[in-house]
């Protein structure tokens, strides 16, 4: 009876020391916020969770602009602990022609710098994303070209607030994925609504985006 007693009670102690062992594993997974809009939803995070051997938080929001993402910063990416943040916003913020989601560019700047300051602060690496090209006859058919035309048109506005995020990387030194000009090298990875990705494009901005992240992932090491 004493010994039937002594291996039950070691095989409960063994159990709980392994339990305790993958909890502290998944404790050492490093944590991607994939902070953004309806693009960042598309799921690019679950590609770049599974090549980096990562834990990911999918925090992308359809028609957020940085203005609307800033007041769901804590909460969706801050209180999730990350040990790097991805910055991924622009399309929605030139949006002239929805008053209550555009961001000017000057806002725009200061947005960004706002989360990545925020993130900096809370112990994540941040790795910041330019807007991706927009097909414009397709935008067109769902958007007034006038309200954009009186802004200097729709492509120059794309180049400034692409420049702007590229400016802003380059002050704060931290790693730029610049989708504008990288899935122009791409043309199959736009869906058929002139703005967002198709599958075959989420995954080309999951690998774009994975090759910018390894590094500070070997830095941890």
């Amino acid at each position: 009876m004493r010994l039937l007693t002594y291996i039950l009670s070691l095989s409960i102690t063994l159990l709980s020391l392994s339990s305790t062992t993958h909890a502290d594993d998944d404790s050492q997974r490093t944590k991607v916020v994939c902070f953004g809009d309806s693009i960042t939803k598309r799921g690019y995070d679950k590609i770049l969770g599974e090549a980096l051997g990562v834990d990911t938080v999918m925090s992308g929001v359809a028609g957020h602009s940085t203005a609307q993402a800033l007041r769901r910063m804590q909460k969706d990416v801050i209180d999730h602990n990350p040990d790097i943040v991805v910055i991924f916003f622009g399309t929605n913020d030139l949006r002239v022609d929805a008053p209550r989601v555009y961001v000017s560019l000057k806002d725009y700047e200061k947005n960004l710098e706002t989360m990545i300051k925020a993130s900096e602060k809370a112990g994540a690496k941040v790795v910041l994303c330019t807007l991706p090209p927009i097909n414009i006859d397709k935008y067109f058919t769902r958007h007034k070209r006038d309200l954009y035309d009186k802004e200097g048109g729709l492509e120059q506005m794309i180049k400034d607030y692409r420049d702007t995020a590229t400016a802003v990387a380059m002050i704060h030194k931290i790693p730029l994925v610049d989708l504008n000009t990288e899935l122009k090298k791409h043309p199959k990875w736009m869906s058929p609504d002139g703005v967002h990705p198709s599958n075959q494009g989420t995954r080309i901005i999951a690998e774009l985006i994975t090759a910018k992240v390894k590094p500070l992932l070997d830095k941890k090491k």
